[in-house]
């Protein structure tokens, strides 16, 4: 069997050439859809039996095959109950099974299908006799999807009414395809489409392709929608949604449409304002207009994602939705919607002909992505984007070794860890952790950096990225088809070197055919003699991963101008040397220039004054897969700080200066943070570098009032300072400053390691003053500062020194409590208010020191119902996955497992297991009262049982944090036994690996021993063991 396109074997046996889905029934009371699907087949063989599709979760009532009616089919999903030798409860056999599973199923491998139909005699006569071409065939299926586990959402909300609200969507994940309509689930499997829908006059229809046909029925109760795709896609870019929607035409673009949920339009009009500066970026630099004429961005509810791609067609979640008093989600909104916008370039029109291949397609949209931030946002806001990406993938990197981006055979495991207890990771899109491939997807972004600045000029990837496009939408033959490309590592080397004349093939071996990412340490020291500058260069793989080799550009800052140098880095440890372009400092003039041009006065008393160095930049554009560290004298850094224009080393400058809590540090944070010139996330970080030099500072004259002073120069009211003025936003960098003042003010401590009166006093003032009735803009976003800069003056443990303080924050409870009673009658934007009340009580309860009527975790179950807005019960989730673990409560582990099976929102489900492998109730040999045999035998079966890929996905990665690859050791092995002596009152096993049974077994008779039937004492014996930690 066969395919559109990609790789096909010598057995493929037929393609599709075109596929028809018609829906002819919704209901949302039943949470069902019905309706047929036809594909049309061209067989590459005369001898075909039968032809498998791909089709879970679905309802077979009649497959046709050229009208011959009543065709015997028969479905094998080899996904239900993969598993079945019950004794075994290992994770190597869990994964084994189910990656047999996939590829057993998989296009591109063994081309079966879950569903098997049977080809007529009279059909198969006809391919034998044929006289030249082989006819084609057309296969019709007859199905209905009922409340559907994933692939298709219902939200139907609840209450008289909640029908007029409701709409259904696909949410495919990976290829999932096959869980909305039968189908050959594959990136290779790629044909025309049409898609028709005869729904209720009251609803919507928004669906990939372009719409051709729009009827009303003669009695004006039902509508007809008929949308084509003349460009070959695949059956994993096919998505619709189907509901009660407002919508609202792009001015500038009658191809483009933006829908809503009823009663959503003026926010939907807001937040898509912008998108019309979008278009016209995108089409300039690519060459090319959107590649499916049509285009449609439909905001829904309860998705997993921000966003899903489809073609012609982004699914978005509602929470992107805001208005024009909203200044935060703004910013978030606009870039997940314009990266949402290249996706349909490279993701949807262009694909990756593998999952190996996804980094190429994933790394050129955010180079195109990238170049709208420069142009929508600015080139300051792009820099610093880039470097919070690298940081991610660093920090991940150090908790765990990321995979390689490109796994040359599917069927390779790669270890994460080392050991023989380690992850192993699939290069499989169903079998890859979501958080794993979101922290892929960034490096492959940094990776296409670096090869778009290997090719020199930036115009030279452009002309790379439009050559792509090109050969996509032009076949073999030089017809222009609109055939959908699809891309390789080798296709795309090839292109480079063809359009460049570079040969990248070594690049690509080790930066994506392997893995890693090192620490680099830099320190220099000045040779007087020679003038010129001895650099110490120390590389520090993680994870034994291969050293990076390379050119490494190191800007030196002298008093006569900023020199750019090349250092060769070929070992681990290397000592180079820097030849100095400035001679004396002496008899210099007194500004000095930089790499801008621009000339500066630099304060140079605290310097050498023998050494013309001021300081270094070491690889300024990011173009290396490190975390680089320099070790340079405070001097430098304030000089770097106060006069460099790169905003990433200046706000890498604010986090070093933490290290030298001096005088001079002291004022020259507190000098950025009053340069409104500045950019404001470097001017954040020095407010958060300060605090942390003034937290426990030995020197009396340093403490909060620094901060607090600072606060009232740019905030206070001119009457009276001590009391803010009425909030105006309509500065958006101060008005991010004046939030993280909050933050940065309530983590400052004494000595001792408490906040002070005066810290309380002033965060309750700005709470109680806080006047936003003449502003223009919502003060949500602020109200929840103040709340975590108070959550955070919250004391870790209860003393006589903590009692005084206490009292002190108990004071604000109330004010609290009512924040989150008026939260409810009238919400703030997202209930984000209502969060943040619950996090500051949450950690009250969680260290003690709260009254007795609130001392469990009722309050966050509560807030789990649906009606609450998603940042609620998110942050319920994330409270009860902390007392699960500090308090081992078995109700609210229960609680959490009952959302991952029963709650409707895929997002919800797939947060609550996160929680739970983020904050392990136990892990792998440790004790604990829930490690039991019970929660193995639940977990287990989700993973068995559960049909959706991406919460298997999430529940695998629970269940090796837990217990490892190995078996549980609660789990008792075929040969188990226990001997008991009644006599000598001991107990002895054969067991292994579990030898906290054996005592607990042991000690129960000691336990009756001594203390016979005092079941209080027992009681408190049971609470000492288990002591949570806290």
């Amino acid at each position: 069997m066969g395919g559109g396109g990609g790789d096909k074997s010598d057995t493929d046996e037929y393609e599709v050439v075109h596929q028809i889905i018609s829906i002819g029934s919704v209901n949302f009371s039943r949470k069902s859809l019905a309706g047929y699907t036809e594909l049309t087949l061209r067989p590459q063989t005369d001898h075909l039996p039968y032809v498998t599709l791909h089709c879970q979760q679905i309802k077979i009532y009649n497959v046709s095959v050229d009208g011959c009616q009543d065709v015997k089919f028969s479905m094998d999903d080899p996904f239900t109950q993969m598993c079945g030798d019950p004794s075994k409860r290992k994770l190597d056999y869990y994964l084994t099974k189910y990656q047999q599973a996939i590829l057993k199923n998989d296009y591109d491998f063994k081309n079966q299908g879950e569903l098997k139909v049977e080809i007529p005699r009279e059909v198969q006569a006809k391919l034998q006799s044929r006289n030249t071409t082989r006819p084609t065939i057309n296969v019709r299926v007859e199905f209905a999807v009922e409340d559907p586990l994933c692939g298709i959402h219902f939200h139907v909300p609840e209450g008289p009414d909640g029908i007029k609200k409701a709409h259904l969507y696909t949410a495919q994940f990976a290829n999932s395809s096959r869980f909305c309509f039968p189908c050959l689930d594959s990136v290779s499997a790629r044909c025309h489409w049409q898609l028709e829908f005869n729904v209720n006059s009251e609803l919507t229809v928004v669906s990939s392709g372009c719409l051709k046909e729009y009827t009303l029925s003669s009695d004006e109760r039902q509508k007809n929608y008929m949308f084509k795709l003349d460009i070959p896609t695949a059956a994993t870019a096919i998505g619709f949604a189907i509901g009660y929607f407002d919508t609202i035409p792009e001015p500038t673009r009658p191809d483009v449409a933006y829908f809503c949920p009823r009663g959503m339009s003026p926010l939907l009009q807001h937040t898509t304002d912008f998108l019309q500066r979008v278009y016209p970026i995108y089409i300039e630099y690519l060459n090319m207009s959107l590649p499916y004429g049509e285009y449609k961005i439909v905001f829904l509810e309860e998705m997993l994602a921000d966003t899903q791609s489809y073609a012609s067609l982004t699914t978005a979640n509602v929470t992107l939705l805001h208005s024009a008093r909203i200044i935060d989600q703004t910013l978030v909104s606009r870039r997940v919607l314009g990266l949402a916008i290249a996706d349909q370039y490279f993701g949807v029109f262009i694909v990756p002909e593998s999952f190996n291949d996804k980094w190429l397609v994933v790394g050129i949209k955010h180079i195109v992505f990238l170049v709208l931030m420069r142009k929508i946002f600015g080139f300051n806001a792009s820099r610093f984007w880039v470097y919070e990406q690298l940081n991610r993938v660093y920090k991940a990197e150090c908790n765990q070794l990321l995979p390689p981006l490109h796994l040359k055979d599917k069927t390779q495991s790669y270890a994460l860890t080392s050991g023989s207890n380690a992850q192993t990771f699939h290069m499989d899109p169903i079998l890859t952790p979501p958080h794993i491939v979101e922290l892929m997807e960034l490096k492959s972004m940094l990776v296409m950096r670096i090869v778009e600045a290997r090719l020199g000029e930036k115009i030279h990837f452009q002309n790379v990225i439009k050559k792509l496009l090109a050969l996509a939408w032009t076949n073999p033959s030089g017809e222009s088809s609109s055939i959908n490309a699809l891309l390789t590592a080798q296709d795309f080397l090839n292109t480079i070197q063809m359009e460049c004349g570079k040969d990248l093939s070594e690049f690509v071996n080790r930066y994506v055919y392997q893995p890693g990412f090192s620490i680099l340490n830099f320190s220099f020291a000045f040779n007087r003699k020679r003038n010129l500058a001895d650099v110490t260069i120390k590389q520090k793989p993680l994870h034994d991963s291969d050293k990076y080799v390379g050119q490494l550009t190191v800007l030196v800052q002298e008093i006569d101008g900023s020199f750019s140098n090349t250092l060769q880095v070929e070992q681990n440890d290397d000592l180079q040397e820097l030849v100095c372009q400035s001679k004396s400092r002496r008899n210099k003039k007194k500004k000095i220039p930089l790499f801008t041009g621009e000339e500066v006065d630099i304060d140079l008393s605290h310097t050498d004054q023998d050494s013309p160095l001021i300081w270094l930049r070491v690889d300024p554009e990011m173009l290396w897969l490190c975390k680089i560290n320099v070790q340079m004298p405070d001097y430098s850094w304030h000089a770097l700080l106060q006069h460099e224009r790169d905003v990433v080393y200046q706000h890498h400058a604010a986090e070093t200066l933490v290290n030298f809590p001096t005088q001079k540090t002291i004022s020259t944070l507190s000098t950025v943070i009053m340069d409104v010139k500045c950019f404001y996330k470097v001017r954040i970080q020095a407010l958060h570098s300060l605090a942390q030099c003034v937290s426990g500072n030995n020197d009396p004259t340093v403490n909060e009032d620094l901060l607090i002073s600072l606060f009232q120069k740019l905030y206070g009211s001119a009457d009276n300072e001590t009391i803010p003025r009425m909030n105006n936003f309509s500065d958006f960098p101060q008005y991010f400053l004046q939030q993280d003042f909050m933050r940065a003010v309530g983590n400052i401590k004494d000595q001792a390691g408490m906040t002070t009166r005066k810290i309380v006093n002033f965060l309750s003032t700005q709470l109680h003053y806080n006047d936003n009735q003449s502003n223009e803009y919502d003060d949500s976003y602020l109200i929840v500062a103040i709340i975590d800069g108070l959550t955070s003056t919250i004391p870790l443990k209860v003393d006589t020194k903590a009692e005084t303080h206490l009292g002190h924050v108990k004071q604000i409870l109330p004010k609290i409590v009512s924040l989150l009673n008026i939260d409810k009658k009238m919400p703030s934007y997202q209930q984000i208010v209502s969060s943040a009340c619950l996090r500051f009580i949450a950690k009250l309860i969680r260290h003690g020191h709260i009254m007795d009527n609130l001392k469990d975790s009722s309050i966050f179950s509560a807030h789990l119902k649906k009606g609450q807005s998603l940042h609620v019960r998110c942050t319920a989730i994330q409270q009860l996955a902390r007392f699960v673990k500090n308090e081992n409560s078995e109700r609210d582990l229960n609680t959490l497992l009952s959302l991952v099976e029963f709650d409707t929102s895929a997002m919800i489900r797939s947060y609550a297991i996160q929680q739970l492998y983020k904050l392990p109730l136990f892990t792998r040999h440790q004790d604990c009262l829930l490690n039991t045999l019970h929660l193995v035998h639940r977990l287990w079966r989700l993973l068995n049982e559960h049909v959706d890929p991406n919460l298997r996905c999430s529940l695998a990665q629970l269940y090796y944090t837990l217990y490892g690859r190995s078996t549980p050791a609660c789990v008792p092995t075929n040969n188990c036994a226990v001997v008991i002596d009644l006599k000598g009152q001991t107990a002895r096993s054969n067991m292994p690996g579990i030898p906290s049974a054996m005592r607990s077994f042991t000690s129960k008779f000691d336990d009756d021993k001594r203390y016979n039937s005092d079941d209080s004492s027992s009681s408190s014996r049971k609470k000492k063991r288990h002591k949570p930690d806290y």
